[in-house]
């Protein structure tokens, strides 16, 4: 049967649609016959032949609806119902839709019924039926396919837009190793889009602090660049409490190493100096410190830059971010200073680095000179 069903496909596919229908028409068991009508109307489709497909799709229907099994009767439906919101049909697909799962609800079997809905639900959210897909959500029994359902839900609804539903829809989701990454996923799509309350809602009631720490950074980030100043240090000072709460040193170090670096990157000096005194690892600490050195460098605050580089414990950190420092001196003209924190540079390689920097800068400088002249 499936050497039949490939050449009938074949055919289809070869603009020869009335031998396939011919061909077709033959079969004898209602799911092999659904399956060769919803393949040819679905190449019909492709080939602009879109009332051909129409008519087509509803031989696939009523053949989908003669098969006995209500497991196969249901996937069937699907299927059509699937084609056809993708050949464009969305009413009819709604329909198709609401009769599969009427047909998902007279599985016997507990587990086999769960499934079947799981799938619908599913498919019905790629296809931006939203209510039929929370409705098909609903009835799912067993609480682990209940939960699948519902993230692949409001995951659709975030790809189209509809961040509240989603929000409530993630709310659905009963197991929270499911539910935080897709509320993570809604907190960094709605900051994205500048919906910061919303953000905040979804960041909130992640459970575990690490992703609730790194989800409210990402927004603090996002409202930094928005120009929202004073929220984003709200912001990032929560992100900071919440990182304070995370078990495990290494865990918890890397969590505050990270908001600090993003707060100085915003350009948030001062809490970016307070979260890395809060870092327990020294060699974590020195990163973070020398993260905020070299953005204060680049902002211009070289004695900033200067008094955070001196607060590194770790001697090659502390190196890295004065070569950094003179680097970004020189590229500003302050040759004279730039020099003088390259000589305070321990690391002979760095120390390196940082003086031929220098020199090039000063040519670079001497040659735009000379071109004024």
């Amino acid at each position: 049967m499936r050497r039949e069903l490939s050449d009938i496909i074949a055919m289809a596919k070869a603009g020869q649609f009335d031998l396939a229908l011919q061909a077709a028409q033959k079969i004898e068991r209602a799911w092999d016959l659904y399956w060769a009508l919803k393949e040819i109307a679905v190449v019909m489709v492709k080939a602009g032949q879109t009332e051909r497909a129409n008519k087509t799709f509803q031989l696939a229907l009523q053949a989908a609806q003669e098969i006995e099994d209500a497991w196969e009767c249901s996937l069937a439906l699907k299927g059509v119902a699937v084609a056809m919101a993708k050949a464009g049909q969305t009413e009819r697909a709604n329909k198709t839709f609401q009769l599969a799962l009427q047909a998902a609800q007279e599985i016997e079997d507990a587990e086999d019924r769960s499934q079947a809905l799981r799938g619908i639900a599913e498919a019905t959210a790629k296809t931006g039926q939203f209510d039929l897909a929370l409705q098909a959500a609903q009835e799912i029994e067993d609480a682990e396919d209940r939960s699948w359902a519902f993230r692949e839900i409001a995951v659709a609804m975030v790809e189209a837009g509809q961040f509240d539903p989603a929000l409530q829809a993630a709310r659905e989701i009963e197991d929270a190793w499911v539910r935080s990454p897709v509320l993570r996923e809604i907190a960094e799509a709605t900051a994205k889009a500048g919906q910061f309350d919303l953000a905040l809602q979804a960041a909130q009631e992640i459970e575990a602090a690490k992703d609730r720490s790194w989800v409210l950074k990402g927004i603090a980030v996002a409202m930094a660049k928005a120009g929202q100043t004073e929220r984003a240090n709200k912001t990032f000072q929560l992100a900071l409490q919440v990182a304070q709460e995370i078990e495990g040193a290494w865990s918890r170090s890397l969590a505050l190493t990270e908001i600090a670096e993003a707060m100085a990157k915003a350009g948030q000096f001062d809490l970016a100096l307070q979260a890395a005194q809060k870092i327990e690892a020294a060699r974590s600490r020195s990163l973070a410190l020398r993260e905020i050195a070299k953005a204060m460098a680049e902002a211009g605050q070289f004695d900033l830059a200067f008094q955070a580089a001196q607060k590194i414990e770790n001697a090659w950190y502390r190196s890295w971010a004065l070569k950094d420092i003179a680097e970004a001196m020189a590229e500003a003209g302050q040759f004279d200073l730039a020099l003088q924190a390259a000589q305070k540079i321990e690391d002979a390689w760095d120390r390196f680095q940082a003086l031929a920097a220098i020199i090039a800068a000063k040519q670079k400088a001497g040659k735009g000179e000379a071109g004024k002249e």
